[in-house]
């Protein structure tokens, strides 16, 4: 019996050393968050000369829109809203379940005017939509979101849509659906910034590869893979998940 209390204890000991790393990889990822939206931003305003929705005479600004609403909707919208569950234990459940979505949903909102905005760019520039690999992934993307979204709203908050055991079954399908659909997003993003930089580096641009711009544009790069990473490992114990039932 003191053999067993020993192992419980010791149990309980490395289950505690497990979620304070957790925890410390969750904060990091909000570190990381907040340092990916200064960065997009940056680059967005001070050197590509700002973000409108709208421009009669310099298009590139409508373009400029769209990485900064894809970095702050589906990937640091989307990442808080997933580590939602880890970081607002003192919350209660039906908060924490509010949050969820609600960050969700405004990350969804951004992605989609994202989307619209680059689209709105090639139009009224006279370039082809959907010629490459970045674009094909994050339409995928978008839609895979918006599909995670309606499905969890459906099964977790909508009330009475789906019985207790049904969302207890379809919980673990949920949480690992939405952390494939977070690092497609993170997946895309890295497409994005390697293709708007080739663009760039090319004529008539040809920004220096070594410059200040093209720099800040390779470290944004990492910062939002090392978010992405910081987000997956805070999540891979999905016992935080429980609270979504």
């Amino acid at each position: 019996m003191d053999m067993d209390m020993d192992m419980s204890k010791q149990q309980q000991q490395e289950a505690g050393a497990a979620s304070n790393k957790q925890r410390a990889v969750a904060a990091a990822a909000h570190v990381l968050a907040v340092a990916a939206v200064v960065l997009v931003v940056v680059w967005c305003v001070h050197f590509r000369g700002g973000v409108v929705l709208r421009s009669v005479q310099n298009k590139q600004l409508i373009f400029n829109l769209h990485p900064v609403l894809m970095v702050l909707g589906p990937i640091v919208l989307g990442g808080e809203a997933i580590l939602s569950y880890r970081s607002l234990l003192l919350v209660p459940r039906a908060a924490r379940k509010k949050a969820h979505m609600a960050l969700h949903a405004a990350g969804l909102a951004a992605g989609v005017l994202g989307v619209y905005a680059v689209f709105k760019f090639h139009v009224e520039s006279g370039i082809p939509n959907l010629y490459s690999l970045h674009s094909w992934v994050g339409i995928a993307a978008i839609t895979l979101y918006a599909a995670q979204w309606a499905a969890g709203f459906l099964a977790f908050f909508f009330p009475g849509a789906s019985p207790p055991a049904r969302r207890r079954a379809l919980l673990p399908w949920h949480a690992v659906a939405g952390v494939l659909v977070f690092a497609l997003a993170v997946a895309t993003a890295q497409l994005g910034f390697l293709e708007k930089l080739t663009f760039l580096q090319g004529p008539p641009l040809r920004l220096p590869k070594y410059g200040a711009e093209a720099m800040l544009v390779n470290f944004t790069a990492l910062v939002v893979l090392l978010l992405g990473v910081a987000v997956v490992l805070a999540t891979l114990n999905g016992s935080s998940y429980s609270a979504i039932v």
